[in-house]
């Protein structure tokens, strides 16, 4: 590696492993969609140099995690492309998530106390009673007696984007859309009762890019130092003269 690329792809590799870590952290959680480092090319200007490099930057992998079942009727998996919207004191947000529960008020909310949004605002169910979500979202409470008839309290709004690229992280398994593109409908996705989609991130596979990071990362680190003895070496020596 070029000495004078040495302190850049140092950089580029704390950033990797900070990446790596975050999706580590995050392998059992449900709905996380895992973050890929992306390398830009590198540009150089014959004066500026360094100053001119165009940073690392990622980008999220929203492809399927496995399905896991728990047998929660309140744990919802969605399979194929979409996303649950969430109400936020920010604005609506989108969440893969579906590990869902009813708050104080019988609204049904994600697990940081969100209201997860239906196609007619927010869906409020009896906490005692059963409830069936259909692939479709439509939310049914049934009663605790055997001939009840079930009652269609909501549909839980399902959307995807023509860019998913373009959300941006929030934390907590949300995504906000900044851009100009707007909700389009989810198509073939459908929702899964009883299941929750875990995290796409491979345990093992992360673990594998760490350590190379860390030793492209010690590699550009013995080159600076080696560079930097050197220098000292020729300054000493010059002096001497």
């Amino acid at each position: 590696m070029n000495k004078e690329l040495a302190p850049l792809g140092a950089l580029h590799q704390e950033r990797r492993i900070s990446i790596i870590i975050n999706n580590l952290s995050n392998a059992q959680t449900a709905g996380f969609k895992k973050d890929i480092p992306v390398f830009q090319d590198i540009y150089f200007h014959e004066q500026e140099r360094l100053r001119n490099q165009k940073m690392e930057v990622s980008r999220t992998d929203f492809s399927q995690g496995d399905l896991l079942r728990t047998g929660n009727d309140l744990d919802l998996a969605i399979t194929g492309e979409g996303f649950f919207k969430i109400s936020t004191p920010d604005g609506v947000r989108y969440s893969r998530a579906g590990n869902f529960r009813l708050d104080a008020q019988g609204r049904l909310v994600n697990a940081a106390g969100l209201a997860v949004l239906g196609q007619n605002g927010e869906i409020i169910l009896d906490g005692k009673k059963k409830i069936s979500v259909g692939t479709d979202g439509t939310v049914q409470a049934l009663g605790t007696e055997s001939n009840s008839t079930p009652e269609t309290v909501g549909k839980i709004a399902l959307v995807r984007f023509a860019d998913a690229g373009a959300l941006k992280k929030e934390g907590h398994t949300l995504f906000r859309n900044d851009g100009v593109q707007g909700e389009l409908e989810t198509g073939e996705a459908e929702i899964q009762q009883g299941l929750l989609e875990g995290s796409n991130v491979n345990a093992v596979a992360e673990m594998a890019q760490m350590l190379e990071a860390y030793r492209t990362y010690e590699t550009c680190l013995k080159i600076i130092q080696s560079d930097d003895e050197l220098t000292g070496k020729t300054v000493n020596e010059v002096g001497r003269v």
